[in-house]
């Protein structure tokens, strides 16, 4: 046979609260009302790097790797002077500026 814990005595300072006094808070919450929200102004999308793969012919590749070969290098750097990944976002960007000239977007 199991046993149970004693009952609970409620502390004699202890309001239990009703349900007619809930419902008060609530009405009062819900009668202040609040201020109008202001006009939001369009936020600008902050950029974000997007991963993705690109499949390259090897000679357009020993192409681009010639190109960066004859960059500018730091002094005794045994390092190219651009990146592979950098090259190709200036190329894409030229790419941008010259399409965008080309359909008057500017």
């Amino acid at each position: 046979m199991a046993v149970s814990a004693p009952p609970r005595k409620k502390p004699a300072n202890a309001i239990e609260p009703t349900a007619k006094s809930n419902d008060k808070k609530i009405d009062e919450i819900i009668n202040r009302g609040s201020s109008t929200v202001a006009a939001v102004e369009p936020q600008t999308v902050p950029e974000t790097i997007k991963n993705f793969n690109i499949k390259i012919l090897s000679t357009q590749l020993a192409a681009i790797d010639e190109l960066r070969a004859k960059r500018p290098r730091k002094p005794i750097s045994p390092k190219l002077g651009v990146s592979l990944q950098d090259w190709m976002i200036e190329a894409i960007e030229e790419k941008i500026r010259r399409e965008r000239k080309h359909y008057n977007l500017d």
